[in-house]
């Protein structure tokens, strides 16, 4: 781990014809013009005079829109730095039907208000913004990277950031405890103030839908039964090292020969099977079919609660080492690690009520497997589960397992006392 500090300095994209003209902008990609180029150039003697403070540029990102693309690059190149590359979810909000428009008050105040369904909600952008900040973050542990954005994004980000700071802690210049944050002006420079981010990304970034979940008593007959749990297959995904989550992907060929050996495997060691449950995902129904039809089984069901966590934007990408473990803290829609655990131990609670004193083997996803099976251990299993691995579980220790217990305390009362924390005890200057 690096010890030298970790700094994000955004800056505004120089001026394009449509801010010359006061049009709203969102997500259409308009390049600079040479008023603009000029502005993100003269830029650089203040990114420059930073050297003096010993804080030196390491690189510079992007927004995927060519204004802030071209202003990154003019600065990479005034700096003699690498532009590093650009960064999905630092795009402007989206003002859907107002892009094109002059910006008249009346719009912008129906625009902020969120009564035109056109424009990208509030919420939304936020999330994603915030989450691809902090990525930068992650990937650029120990940097000084400039990023190179627009004036929404900013403003409401910086706003997000500073939303809980009392007025004496800070002195920027905004209303503190609103989300009025000013826009930057066109190639202004506005540094992030890292420390805050961990509270908003708890606040925002991190969902918790479900609602907790308490330990109940074995059903009947329960421990006269037993529960066993197999991950899918291989896919080309998998060998990939791609988040699958919930995209439908087939088993491939050794995905197909695991199964089989699987069912091998559990024939040859003498065990048999009253019910057959699969999760609906197409991986995770074939291997369920084929490892069944050595015990002479088919599916009972399907149940949409054994799908693989969702990973919302991640889904199809190889993410970093270092986000797999908390990947909702960095691309948006991820179902949090809180949720997984609930849907995964209520699903499986309800299978074994569903069949008292029954062998049952379910067919489900790795990142399920290993959360439930870490509740009904009472502990966490870290390793990954293998493509096709079949698990006992232990069903007693999944009825008493406790999700408050487990995580602490209710994660939006966790969450908040974090953010509280952070703000009272860190000066933003």
């Amino acid at each position: 781990m690096s010890t030298k500090p970790t700094r994000l300095i955004l800056i505004r994209h120089g001026q394009t014809d449509w801010n010359l003209a006061h049009k709203f902008q969102g997500g259409s990609d308009i390049p600079l013009n040479d008023t603009g180029r000029s502005q993100v150039a003269e830029a650089i003697d203040s990114l420059k005079a930073l050297e003096t403070e010993g804080v030196h540029i390491d690189g510079v990102v992007s927004s995927p829109l060519i204004r802030a693309v071209e202003s990154g690059q003019i600065i990479a190149r005034g700096l003699d730095v690498p532009f590093i590359g650009t960064y999905e979810g630092l795009q402007e909000r989206s003002f859907g039907d107002l892009e094109g428009r002059e910006a008249t008050a009346e719009l912008i105040a129906q625009a902020r208000a969120g009564l035109n369904p056109t424009v990208e909600p509030r919420e939304e952008f936020i999330t994603r913004a915030l989450a691809a900040i902090n990525r930068i973050r992650n990937e650029h542990e120990g940097k000084t990277i400039v990023v190179a954005a627009h004036g929404m994004l900013i403003s409401m980000v910086m706003g997000e950031l500073y939303r809980h700071v009392p007025a004496e802690l800070t002195e920027d210049p905004f209303v503190p405890g609103v989300l009025i944050y000013p826009i930057p002006r066109n190639a202004e420079l506005v540094h992030v103030p890292l420390e805050l981010m961990d509270a908003a990304i708890d606040r925002i970034v991190v969902r918790a839908n479900e609602p907790e979940l308490d330990p109940e008593d074995l059903p009947t007959g329960a421990l006269d039964g037993s529960l066993t749990l197999i991950r899918h297959g291989q896919t080309t995904w998998n060998k990939a090292e791609l988040m699958q989550g919930t995209t439908n992907i087939p088993l491939n060929d050794t995905g197909r020969a695991q199964a089989y050996d699987t069912g091998a495997v559990l024939a040859a060691r003498g065990l048999h099977f009253d019910v057959l449950i699969s999760s609906p995902l197409i991986r995770a129904a074939e291997t369920a079919r084929i490892v069944g039809e050595r015990f002479d089984l088919s599916i009972g069901a399907t149940d949409a609660e054994l799908v693989e966590r969702y990973y919302g934007t991640a889904e199809g990408l190889r993410i970093p080492d270092t986000q797999l473990r908390s990947p909702e803290r960095y691309w948006p829609g991820v179902e949090s690690d809180h949720d997984v655990y609930i849907r995964g131990v209520r699903a499986l609670r309800r299978i074994v009520r569903e069949h008292p004193g029954a062998h049952i083997m379910v067919v489900s996803h790795g990142s399920f497997i290993r959360r439930t099976y870490s509740a009904a251990l009472g502990q966490e299993h870290r390793p990954a589960i293998p493509n096709a691995e079949p698990i006992a579980f232990d069903i007693a220790g999944l009825f008493a397992w406790s999700s408050r217990e487990w995580f602490g305390a209710d994660l939006h009362a966790q969450a908040a006392a974090h953010a509280a924390e952070r703000m009272q005890s860190v000066r933003v200057d």
